[in-house]
């Protein structure tokens, strides 16, 4: 049973993100509870649970208020969200999840290794290779979670987590998703770093003769072009297009927005979207309107769907999940982790895997208790 479990849990991580598939991921988070109900009759419902489910109801009818076009491309990323969690909370415990996150690296990294010599067809996007050389293929998030449980838990580097890094930089590498890769750095700067030690001369130098070792490598002619072309944002990252865009995007949206006073409260509900004009300077004809579900922005996406009141919300919450959180290195962390993810994406709402982030603050004790982590 276990293994049937784990086979489903990498379909659901692979799936994420996917407009395909949706019949087949919600038949797979239905089998999920059918899986632990076999040997289980108690079901929990934590009382923030419940209150989670509640809130999401009141906004959601905010947005049946509105008449939404289409709303189900928003609103399915809850319900899958929900049920994820759902399980989590019945059967989580259950499952060593950082052995399973290792696997999922690795499968992640091998098929982003066959996309690229186009083996295997590309369910994630119509194209494999986009604009510039970049790799369209499943969420390049298992490196996150293992480097956030590394750092939750205290645990320090070993082989396991070298061999995982190297894979996620090089999947993260052929994506040139910046956005992971500070998160991905960040982390592994709190991994590495020793605050007691931190102004020993010893440990300075080492960090600055790594620094510049990694500055040097970037830098140097063994990086692929598709990143070496992008190295210079790194110094100047507000010249950088894409955060360009997102920033000008997010203008236009609330230009666009014109909420009344209860909007601005209580925002549009859930399943709404935005529209936004992109205007092409070099080839004016290709300027026209762009749908989205939410642009990249995951603080405008609370905004647009529950005001001022829903963003509170969110960010009460966080505050309360920081306060769970044992050790100035994961809290700076997880901070790290929400701000770069909701200000460049909205991948924290739509990708059901990062829950495993509140889940491993909120029963860490528990999970170390089980699996013998301190």
């Amino acid at each position: 049973m276990t293994k049937l479990l784990q086979i489903v849990l990498i379909l659901l991580f692979l799936l994420q993100g996917t407009n395909e598939f949706n019949i087949f991921v919600l038949g797979l988070f239905i089998l999920l509870p059918v899986l632990f109900l076999v040997n289980k009759t108690i079901v929990k419902l934590p009382q923030y649970y419940i209150l989670a489910v509640l809130v999401y109801f009141f906004y959601l009818l905010v947005g049946i208020f509105h008449f939404h076009e289409n709303p189900f491309i928003d609103i399915k990323f809850q319900i899958f969200s929900f049920l994820f969690f759902f399980w989590l909370i019945n059967n989580g415990l259950r499952l060593d999840f950082l052995d399973l996150l290792f696997t999922i690296n690795t499968i992640t990294f091998l098929t982003y290794m066959l996309l690229l010599v186009n083996i295997i067809p590309n369910i994630w996007n119509e194209s494999t290779i986009g604009h510039g050389g970049r790799l369209y293929g499943p969420a390049i998030t298992p490196i996150i979670f293992i480097l956030f449980y590394y750092l939750l838990f205290k645990m320090t580097f070993d082989k396991k987590l070298v061999i995982a890094t190297i894979m996620g930089v090089i999947y993260i590498a052929l994506t040139t998703n910046f956005m992971n890769l500070a998160v991905l750095v960040a982390f592994l700067i709190l991994l590495a770093v020793n605050f007691k030690k931190l102004f020993k001369p010893i440990y300075i130098v080492v960090f600055i003769l790594i620094f510049l070792g990694g500055l040097w490598y970037l830098n140097s002619s063994f990086v692929p072009e598709l990143v070496s072309a992008k190295m210079k944002y790194i110094y100047r990252p507000w010249e950088y297009p894409s955060l360009q865009t997102r920033v000008e995007d997010l203008s236009k949206a609330l230009h666009n927005e014109n909420f009344n006073p209860f909007k601005q409260v209580f925002g549009e509900g859930f399943g709404t979207s935005t529209s936004i004009y992109r205007e092409n300077k070099i080839a004016p004809s290709l300027s026209r309107t762009f749908n989205f579900q939410e642009i990249d922005n995951g603080f405008y996406y609370l905004y647009h769907r529950g005001g001022w009141s829903l963003l509170i919300i969110f960010i009460i919450s966080h505050i309360f999940l920081i306060f769970k959180i044992k050790g100035v290195k994961s809290k700076l962390g997880f901070v790290a982790l929400v701000f770069i993810t909701n200000i460049l994406s909205i991948h924290y709402f739509n990708y059901y895997f990062y829950l495993l982030i509140p889940f491993f603050i909120i029963y860490r004790d528990s999970i170390s208790e089980r699996l013998n982590r301190i």
